[in-house]
């Protein structure tokens, strides 16, 4: 009976045994995980942290700041690969424009977890087939075996590459280095779907002094030069003469700000570099692509700039020929990752601008309302009382044709067609029958003025997405004024009677048209505007009623006072003035 106990004793310690190690046993690693060697007890501290950096990712994704998200999923990733974390990392990515590394995270989820739910795989699939309509590729050829490239200041490999290299369609810097050759620098525009070819054929350097990097503390850090790792420190290698920029980086948080040194020609130059614990990272986008970026006046190169920095202030410069410098200063929090897209205005007074686009013609057409400020006359100087004037309202239309200068000057004739309506209702009016006393009434003016203009402009045009146009026209405006008359008189008898009858005279005024318009351009030559213009017109033939038709003073059929007129009246003043707001299509050839 006792050895029977002893043995039960025996087989539950030993099956306790087996529990244990099997639940200490660590589960197969997803894709990206620690490796089979690591300890139980570091796998659950890696899982703990990717966990923790998840986390943190989800509450920067909430408050849509991508770049600091993207940084947290990534890291997270790389301790301990999930769905959750790959699918949110490739979504920052689309966020913030990175379309091929976008769709890399993408593929990335269809290919290293196969157990996607439906509504995951159907979404990766869709965003892949969505993101490979907006990227092209780059080859590179001619380059020397080994040398290293970088495409907006992300590493992508060495020569020669497996095959063409993925971008967001647009424009990139394209750079090789290869130490003892002249790094080759290029900037390409990438359509896409399309694939672009760089030939980047590596010359002997021949102008070159050594460089000689350290790190004080004697750590093996990666050593960067002009954005491209060239080795570990302590480091010696060759160099171009002239400024560069050097970085060094290391684990976590550790490496330095940019540095620039200058080397000279057989010279070895001596550079050593405190590595610190740089908590921030920040990223500048700089538009145009090739455009120079500096961080607190030390220049980083031209392009997409990443890297780390101490917390505080910060001044980032970047400037482009042709474009104005642009300086923004930014302080970086601790832990902060900040994404910054820095977009130069072109500087109007560059000769690369006006050889850009040379003189051409163009054809111009505006239509809108026109809007009567003032239009005077008699007959709207006697609306008083009952009396109702509407406020003058009608249309113009306006054809431009002319010459733009390459300074932005444009000459040009115009052309247009105006009509204007300013009725008034019931308007005191008295007809004047012969030999006796006026017979009072009032009437209903239905007046308006219409006709064509033309004559010469000019003007000066500044901008290239948005133009702005300035313009002054002047010339003549040839027509005619309308009054139709309808009303109810009295005869001396105290017989009513009434009255329609109309006279149609010609105008002629002179004009200026001050104009000012905002266009959107496109690639086809063609501009979208809207605008507006002041149409001051100054008499030179008014019109006035002449009492062409004299008008029977009785009831029909019924004698009354006879034949009577209405005397004479301007129908419109010796100065009109309209305020024009248009939409306009302009076609330059």
């Amino acid at each position: 009976m006792r050895l029977r106990q002893i043995t039960v004793s025996l087989l539950v310690v030993l099956l306790l045994l087996v529990t244990r190690l099997a639940v200490a046993e660590p589960a197969p690693a997803p894709s990206g995980t620690a490796s089979p060697s690591t300890s139980p007890s570091s796998e659950e501290d890696h899982r703990a942290e990717a966990r923790a950096l998840f986390e943190t990712g989800i509450a920067h994704f909430d408050r849509s700041e991508w770049s600091a998200a993207l940084a947290d999923f990534l890291r997270s990733r790389a301790l301990f690969a999930t769905r959750a974390a790959t699918k949110n990392a490739a979504v920052c990515f689309r966020k913030e424009g990175r379309f091929d590394e976008a769709l890399e995270s993408f593929e990335a989820l269809l290919r290293e977890f196969p157990d996607l739910t439906p509504s995951d795989r159907a979404f990766a699939e869709k965003e892949s087939a969505e993101l490979r309509a907006a990227i092209g590729s780059i080859e590179v050829a001619g380059a020397e075996p080994g040398a290293a490239i970088v495409i907006d200041g992300r590493t992508r490999g060495t020569y020669p590459p497996t095959g063409p290299l993925r971008v967001a369609a647009g424009s990139h810097v394209v750079r090789v280095y290869k130490e003892g050759f002249v790094p080759f620098e290029m900037r390409v525009d990438v359509a896409g779907r399309q694939l672009a070819l760089v030939e980047a054929k590596l010359a002997a350097l021949t102008q070159a002094g050594r460089l000689s990097v350290t790190e004080t503390g004697n750590r093996a850090l990666d050593v960067v030069v002009d954005n491209v790792v060239v080795g570990k420190t302590p480091w010696l290698g060759s160099v171009a003469v002239g400024l560069h920029t050097v970085v060094l980086r290391g684990e976590g948080d550790l490496g330095t700000q940019p540095a620039t040194t200058s080397i000279r020609l057989g010279d070895v130059t001596p550079l050593a570099l405190a590595a610190e614990a740089l908590t921030s990272t920040l990223r500048i986008v700089p538009v145009p692509a090739g455009a120079n970026v500096s961080i607190d006046a030390v220049v980083v190169g031209q392009g997409v700039w990443e890297g780390k920095l101490r917390e505080g202030d910060h001044v980032v410069e970047v400037i482009a020929e042709g474009f104005l410098l642009a300086r923004r200063p930014l302080r970086l929090t601790k832990g902060e990752r900040a994404a910054e897209t820095i977009t130069l205005e072109r500087d109007p007074s560059s000769p690369l601008w006006r050889a850009a686009h040379p003189s051409r013609v163009f054809l111009e057409l505006d239509v809108g309302p026109a809007i009567g400020v003032a239009f005077g006359g008699d007959v709207r100087d006697a609306c008083t009382g009952s009396c109702s004037a509407a406020v003058p309202i009608g249309v113009s239309a306006t054809v431009h044709g002319g010459y733009e200068l390459s300074s932005g000057i444009t000459l040009g004739l115009d052309a247009g067609y105006l009509v204007v309506a300013a009725n008034t209702s019931k308007r005191p009016a008295s007809l004047l029958p012969k030999g006796l006393a006026p017979d009072p009434g009032t009437i209903d003016d239905s007046l308006g003025v219409q006709g064509v203009r033309f004559g010469p402009s000019a003007g000066y045009r500044t901008g290239e997405e948005w133009p702005l146009t300035l313009r002054l026209g002047a010339g003549v405006f040839l027509g005619s004024a309308v009054d139709a008359r309808k009303g109810t008189f009295t005869t001396s008898a105290g017989t009513a009677y009434d009255v329609d009858v109309s006279e149609s005279h010609s105008a002629a005024y002179v004009y200026l048209a001050p104009e000012v318009r905002v266009a959107r351009r496109f690639p086809s030559r063609l501009e979208i505007s809207a605008g507006v213009a002041v149409l001051a017109l100054v008499s030179v033939d008014q019109p006035s009623w002449t009492d062409r038709q004299p008008v029977l003073a009785a009831p029909r059929g019924q004698q009354g006072d006879g034949v009577a007129t209405f005397g004479s009246q301007t129908l419109a003043g010796s100065f009109l003035l309209s305020i024009v707001p248009s939409l306009g299509v302009r076609y330059a050839f």
